[in-house]
């Protein structure tokens, strides 16, 4: 677990397309002594037609199994159990502001291509801007084995998958993970303090690179803001004048429902 924040640390989550970043207080994690869930195969139903990297069209022979050279569509994680959303394991409504999920995610075998999409549909491996678009079936701009992401309510993320040896393979995945009670500190003096890095914080810079309307307004519905801007060491009296600001807008209900 010492990837992940503990109770009461500071977390802030980085997000490069804006340049701000979100600054939570984790107030408690809940269901902590079980925080592994070893999910099992890929949701690759038997039969599901795939592309290739090499500009074909491939099927997968059996659940979970990866043909050669192929990459999936993005890829949400349904499960059986109480959740909000059955068909993405992950979601969580704005109701609930007050949680997050804090997810490194495992892929077997580790040689696997992995991206993600935030929100699903959007594609944040870019170079240049917006000139070279990346992902799991181009050169660059995706991961191997491992992503870590901070999952936000009212998003659904896609994650996409890429075999690009010339044999078929059984896929596996377990998430390690860490959901979060959090809140907002509503001192502008702190989050500068965080924000410089002279107060301790745990910081996840997210896959976000691409800046998206529908996450933007997600960020609003639920927090009332989309992030605090970063500015440098010398402009604090212009920070906290904009951090006093933005702390107005915040949603003022923490602990469960509104």
């Amino acid at each position: 677990m010492d990837k992940f924040a503990k109770d009461g640390d500071y977390l802030t989550v980085f997000l490069p397309a804006t340049g701000e970043a979100l600054v939570f207080r984790v107030r408690s994690i809940v269901n902590k002594a079980f925080n592994l869930i070893d999910y099992g195969s890929l949701p690759i139903p038997q039969g599901t037609v795939l592309k290739t990297i090499d500009g074909s069209s491939t099927t997968a022979p059996h659940y979970g199994v990866l043909p050669a050279r192929a990459y999936t569509d993005p890829i949400q994680f349904p499960t059986q159990l109480n959740v909000y959303d059955n068909t993405d394991m992950w979601y969580i409504p704005k109701e609930y502001r007050d949680r997050l999920f804090h997810v490194i995610q495992y892929v077997k075998p580790a040689w696997i291509r992995v991206e993600v999409q935030i929100p699903t549909g959007t594609i944040q491996n870019r170079f240049q801007r917006e000139r070279v678009i990346g992902g799991v079936e181009r050169d660059f701009g995706y991961s191997r084995g491992s992503i870590e992401v901070i999952h936000f309510p009212e998003v659904h993320y896609g994650f996409r998958y890429c075999n690009d040896l010339n044999i078929d393979v059984n896929t596996f995945i377990r998430f390690e993970y860490a959901e979060y009670k959090i809140e907002i500190p509503m001192d502008a003096q702190l989050i500068f303090d965080i924000l410089i890095r002279k107060v301790p914080s745990v910081w996840v810079s997210l896959p976000y690179s691409v800046e998206d309307s529908t996450f933007q307004s997600s960020l609003l519905k639920t927090y009332g803001i989309t992030g605090f801007p970063l500015y440098g060491i010398n402009e604090k009296d212009k920070a906290i004048r904009e951090y006093q600001s933005l702390l107005q807008n915040v949603k003022n209900v923490w602990g469960g429902r509104t």
